[in-house]
């Protein structure tokens, strides 16, 4: 790619403008530098953004479900309950006969409830506890999980990149509408000039007695008119304006301006090989067979519940009378457990597969419409190519009958109502030839969005001679 040294001054400048809010000349964005604004503030693209940080977290919680969790814990007890306090002084480790009541026994009084058994009175202990749980298997439930979790990942990435597609595509719109409310502009100014002419050319014929005064008056009125399209096609760019500055977050107090306009690439592929690359790279899509894969997951997560599930424990523990004197002790074992009986997981397995079954109607439906909008906006792009070429064709054929009008005028051979007639039909002319160079990019924008090809690599800047070429006086 070639080095330009001017359009990387003109982005130093801009950043160097919006950073420091001085009140220097505005300089003109390029359709670049308004998708790299909007793609980062524009609120879409943080939601979308902010989906996938919540997909990757999903992820990296059902990765941890495969390794051990550790929790620590202390307590503090006091108590007089009989069973708590002999329970205390065995895990210290403190326990004696006469915790038994062993001075009071005799062999001719077994019926005598031991006093310091039954009434130890309060006891108070200090427990530091570590407990290690190992997961081992659980019928796949928590590797569904991972996979659940990364294809809803992947399918929160598809729908992150159709996000900034349909974001590029609304810039291209914007874009170009405030370049071609820059044209219509000049072909207001143009019809303006064009009437002004006729104007003064009216009154020196009527000076000289070729015309009537109600042809003056007709030429007059037509001026009016024309400067009535001007301040309309101000207006419209005022719009144009404000529409892309939102888009952008462009601030209120700087003045807006774009450079040259830009034209997406029209694929050369034939309509059934562009249906083909919808099918295969349209995010949209792309994201819809993630949830497909992430719903048949959720069949396999609920079938995990009919099958045993193994898990190990350990734990060490401290108890003692003050916290520097603490009893140790550990367990360490294993648990197999089997709900051999559960009316309820039926119902989470059937409401998986009814999950799935959704996702795959989705998905059809929306292949179904991708195929035919693909079909649809192809043919409307090859519509918009003609109708350029044959508005480009139409103005110059007008202009050059609109000379030979304006010739036999002047010389008193041509009625004032032909004139004006003639120079609306070439201003409506130039109009739509604006309008088609605007549909022309709109629609080649909405046939790569389709196909999942809409980046700002596809779309290339014309210069400014074809948005003027047309509608020269």
């Amino acid at each position: 790619m070639p080095f330009h040294p001017h359009k990387k001054t003109r982005s130093i400048f801009i950043v160097l403008l919006m950073g420091t809010g001085a009140s220097l000349p505005a300089a003109a964005l390029d359709f670049n530098q308004c998708v790299d604004l909007a793609l980062r503030q524009n609120p879409e693209m943080l939601v979308a953004h902010a989906r996938q940080a919540e997909a990757r977290g999903a992820v990296s919680e059902a990765r941890g479900h495969l390794l051990p969790k550790l929790a620590a814990s202390f307590s503090a007890s006091q108590s007089n309950n009989a069973l708590t306090v002999f329970g205390m002084k065995l895990s210290q480790r403190q326990a004696t006969f006469n915790d038994f009541g062993a001075g009071q026994f005799a062999p001719n009084a077994l019926g005598v409830a031991p006093t310091g058994l039954d009434q130890p009175g309060g006891y108070h202990n200090f427990g530091t506890k570590l407990q290690m749980e190992i997961p081992i298997w659980n019928g796949g439930e928590i590797r569904g999980r991972i996979d659940q979790a990364r294809a809803m990942l992947e399918a929160a990435r598809s729908g992150n990149t159709m996000a900034r597609q349909k974001l590029v595509y609304a810039v291209l719109k914007a874009y170009d509408g405030v370049v071609a409310a820059d044209t219509a502009i000049e072909v207001a100014d143009k019809a303006k000039r064009a009437a002004a002419s006729y104007v003064k050319t009216s009154r020196s014929l009527l000076a000289r007695g070729v015309l009537i005064k109600s042809d003056l008056l007709s030429a007059e009125v037509y001026l009016e008119k024309a400067e009535l399209a001007v301040e309309s096609a101000r207006n419209a760019r005022a719009n144009a304006l404000d529409n892309l500055a939102t888009l952008i977050g462009w601030p209120e107090e700087k003045t807006l301006t774009v450079d040259g306009p830009v034209r997406p690439i029209l694929p050369a592929a034939p309509l059934s090989s562009l249906q083909s690359d919808a099918m295969a790279q349209n995010a949209g899509i792309v994201a819809l067979r993630h949830q497909v894969k992430a719903a048949q997951e959720g069949i396999g997560i609920a079938r995990a519940a009919y099958l045993p599930h193994i898990n190990a424990m350990a734990n060490q523990e401290w108890n003692g009378r003050t916290l520097g004197n603490a009893a140790p002790s550990y367990t360490v074992g294993g648990e197999v457990t089997w709900n051999v009986l559960d009316f309820a997981r039926g119902g989470s397995l059937d409401r998986a597969r009814a999950k799935r079954e959704q996702t795959l109607a989705a998905l059809q439906e929306a292949q179904d419409k991708l195929r035919l909008e693909v079909a649809q906006v192809w043919r409307s792009a090859q519509e918009a190519a003609l109708r350029v070429r044959m508005r480009e064709l139409a103005v110059r054929q007008m202009e050059e009958a609109q000379h030979m009008v304006r010739l036999r005028y002047e010389n008193g051979i041509e009625t004032v109502t032909g004139l004006l007639r003639g120079q609306a039909e070439l201003d409506q002319t130039r109009a739509e030839l604006v309008s088609a160079r605007y549909a022309e990019a709109t629609e080649r924008g909405a046939l790569l969005l389709a196909i999942g090809k809409l980046n700002p690599q596809e779309i290339v800047g014309v210069g400014s001679a074809p948005a003027a070429e047309g509608v020269s006086q």
